[in-house]
C-alpha cells in the first residue's frame, strides 16, 4: 500500500509542476473548489480552494456537493463500512484587496440513509465500472463503524447533520500567476463527525496560468497540521500533504470544460484500510460564466480514481464570483 500512495504522490507533483511551467498571468482563480467528501473525513481542514472574485471589494459564492458513499475493506485486524449519503452546503464571504484576499467559509453538512443508491448500481452497470460490493448491500442505509482487533473505534447508524468548522484563509499574491495562502479552521460544529474539535491550520501555494489562451493550466499544493480530535481521535495523522492539478478549456465565452484531479496523503495513522489512507480523485465539470451576471455557475461530478479510497461518487454545484458584489 505503501509504494502505491508513493507512486501516486509522485505522479501528481510531476504533473503540477509540469503544468506550473504554463502559467503566465491570471485574474481569478480557474479551479473547482473541491476535495475529499469521504464523511469521515468532513471535520478535518482539507481545504478547497477558496472561490474568489477578480476586482478588489466583497463577493460571496456557495457550493453544494451531494455524496454517495459505499466502501467496505477488511482485513485480519480490521473492518470498515462506510454506507451513508452526505450533502454539504459551503457558504463562502470573501474581501480583495490589491494583493490580499480574505476567505470565510462556513459549512452545513447533513449525512443520511441514501436516496441515490439505485442511481448509482445503474450509473456503474452503464459504464462497466465495478461495484465494489456496493450491489450486495440493502439500499438506502446509513452504516458507518471502523473495527480494530474486534474493537468499535466508531459506529454511526443515525443520521447526523449541523454546523461544521469554519474555515478562515487569507492569500496573498505573489506574482500575477502565484498566491499564497493561509487557513485556520475553527472549531464551530458539535458532533464528532462534523468536527475534531480544535484548530487545524493548512498552508499552501497555488498557481493559474494564462486565461486569454483557451487552454489555462491551474494548480496548488500544501500540508494541513490537524487536531487530535473527531472520529479518527487518536488515530490521526498529525500532518498531511494535498494537492490539486487541472486543465480549463475554454470553448466559446459561455462553455467552459474542466478536468481536475484532487489527492491527499493518509489520515488515519494506523490504518490498513483504503478509506483512510491516500485519496486519488477526478473531478469532471462544466462552467458557464453568463448565466447569473457577475458569477459563473459550475457543474461537475467526481469520480474516484484509485478505487476504495474516496467516495464513490460525488454531484456538485458551485456559484463564484467572477466581479464583485
Amino acid at each position: 500500500m505503501a509504494s502505491t500512495t508513493d507512486r501516486c504522490i509522485a505522479t501528481c507533483l510531476g504533473l503540477l509542476a509540469l503544468l506550473s511551467t504554463f502559467g503566465l498571468r491570471a485574474e481569478e482563480w480557474p479551479g473547482l473548489p473541491t476535495r475529499d467528501q469521504n464523511p469521515l473525513l468532513q471535520g478535518y481542514l482539507i481545504p478547497a480552494q477558496a472561490i474568489t472574485g477578480s476586482a478588489d471589494g466583497w463577493s460571496g459564492g456557495a457550493s453544494i456537493y451531494i455524496t454517495n458513499t459505499y466502501q467496505q475493506d477488511h482485513s485480519a485486524a480490521q473492518q470498515l463500512v462506510i454506507d451513508v449519503e452526505n450533502t454539504r452546503l459551503d457558504l463562502q464571504l470573501n474581501y480583495r484587496q490589491n494583493d490580499w484576499i480574505l476567505s470565510a467559509n462556513l459549512p452545513l453538512i447533513d449525512n443520511r440513509a441514501g436516496q441515490l443508491d439505485r442511481l448509482i448500481l445503474d450509473w456503474h452497470d452503464f459504464f462497466g465500472l465495478p461495484q465494489g460490493g456496493r450491489d450486495q448491500a440493502p439500499l438506502d442505509r446509513l452504516l458507518m463503524y471502523w473495527q480494530v482487533d474486534g474493537q468499535d473505534r466508531f459506529r454511526i447508524e443515525q443520521p447526523v447533520s449541523g454546523i461544521g468548522d469554519l474555515q478562515l484563509a487569507a492569500g496573498y499574491r505573489l506574482s500575477p500567476q502565484s498566491e499564497l495562502w493561509f487557513a485556520l479552521e475553527m472549531p464551530s460544529g458539535s458532533d464528532p463527525l462534523l468536527s475534531n474539535g480544535g484548530i487545524d491550520a493548512a498552508l499552501w501555494w497555488r498557481y493559474h496560468g494564462d486565461p486569454v489562451h483557451p487552454l489555462q493550466t491551474y494548480g496548488s499544493a500544501g500540508l494541513s497540521w490537524l487536531h487530535d480530535g473527531g472520529v479518527l481521535k487518536g488515530h490521526r495523522e498529525p500532518i498531511i500533504g494535498f494537492l490539486q492539478a487541472g486543465l480549463r478549456y475554454r470553448w466559446n465565452p459561455a462553455v467552459e470544460g474542466l478536468l481536475q484531479i484532487d489527492a491527499h496523503s493518509s489520515i488515519a495513522d494506523d490504518s490498513r484500510v483504503d478509506a483512510l489512507d491516500t485519496s486519488l480523485q477526478g473531478q469532471f465539470g462544466l462552467r458557464f460564466p453568463q448565466l447569473i451576471d457577475g458569477y459563473q455557475l459550475n457543474v461537475f461530478f467526481s469520480e474516484d480514481i484509485l478505487p476504495g479510497h474516496a467516495p464513490d461518487i460525488t454531484f456538485a454545484l458551485s456559484l463564484s464570483p467572477i466581479e464583485t458584489l
